[in-house]
């Protein structure tokens, strides 16, 4: 389950802009990330289109072809990670990133170099780590890169769903009249730059200026998921079964009811599987990263 949970979080994290620590003993199976893999496509159904849906359809696809030419996908993105990276990186290589540099290596009291101007906190940091400001700049393209060719991959699919959207929620005439505000000077440049504007420098800037808010909100969400999930009836062991449900799930697994002892392991603890397995993730991330 550890490794499943790993997995998950690493294809959730990559797709939230974040690259999964390759090479490292933690790294799912071709297995599991197949796993995965079917888990996220059973997550998003949706329904097949209807026949007057399918014929419209292909009305639909011209506008794609519009809004989102071949290779827009990559560059929108290549654009966010600009936006949203670069920003990033520059604290990292600046005080920002001096003053968690100076906080992991030097074993005094922060207080006891505090009188250190911003510029002399950065001396310090390329003292102990000459390439302290050329490590931000490979981290950026680094993932830059990635997520480029993620999105390079994404772009088919991603052009085809939001046709067959299109096609289930607006007639033939509204995506006529769609096309036809397409086909007009404004309509062009808004069908190529309207999607693009979730990563305008204006847009991001506002986003983040709920950014503390958002932290303190993600700083309490362990306590209240544990509060909600009380309600919640604890895992089992064998021996906390009824005579019926052991030999159901000996039935199930197809063997004998007194292999089912050794065969399934007890509960992780207290807090349920899930839990258990996510700390020790957290854990080993925080031991990979020293």
């Amino acid at each position: 389950m550890k490794r499943l949970v790993l997995a998950a979080v690493s294809a959730t994290a990559l797709t939230l802009s974040s690259a999964p620590a390759l090479g490292q003993e933690n790294d799912p199976t071709g297995d599991e990330l197949a796993q995965v893999a079917e888990m996220f496509g059973g997550m998003f159904t949706a329904d097949e289109l209807t026949e007057e849906q399918q014929t419209r359809l292909p009305q639909a696809e011209a506008l794609m072809a519009v809004m989102m030419p071949e290779g827009f996908y990559a560059e929108m993105m290549s654009e966010m990670m600009g936006t949203t990276l670069e920003p990033m990186m520059t604290m990292i290589s600046g005080e920002g990133g001096a003053n968690l540099l100076l906080g992991s290596r030097i074993n005094a009291d922060p207080e006891d170099y505090a009188g250190l101007s911003g510029a002399e906190k950065v001396e310090v940091a390329r003292l102990l780590d000459p390439g302290f400001a050329e490590r931000g700049r490979v981290m950026q393209e680094f993932m830059a890169n990635i997520m480029v060719d993620v999105a390079t991959d994404i772009e088919p699919g991603f052009r085809a769903g939001m046709a067959k959207a299109y096609a289930v929620r607006f007639d033939a005439a509204q995506l006529a009249d769609i096309a036809a505000f397409f086909a007009t000077p404004t309509g062009q440049l808004y069908a190529t730059e309207n999607m693009k504007l979730m990563a305008d420098p204006q847009v991001m800037s506002a986003t983040m200026e709920a950014m503390p808010q958002m932290m303190q909100r993600i700083g309490s969400l362990e306590g209240e998921m544990r509060a909600a999930m009380e309600a919640v009836p604890a895992e089992r062991g064998v021996d906390e079964m009824s005579a019926q449900e052991r030999a159901r799930l000996a039935e199930l697994l197809g063997v004998d009811e007194s292999d089912l002892g050794d065969l399934v392991s007890a509960p992780a603890g207290d807090d349920g599987d899930l839990y258990q397995d996510t700390d020790e993730a957290a854990e080993d991330a925080a031991e990979d990263a020293t």
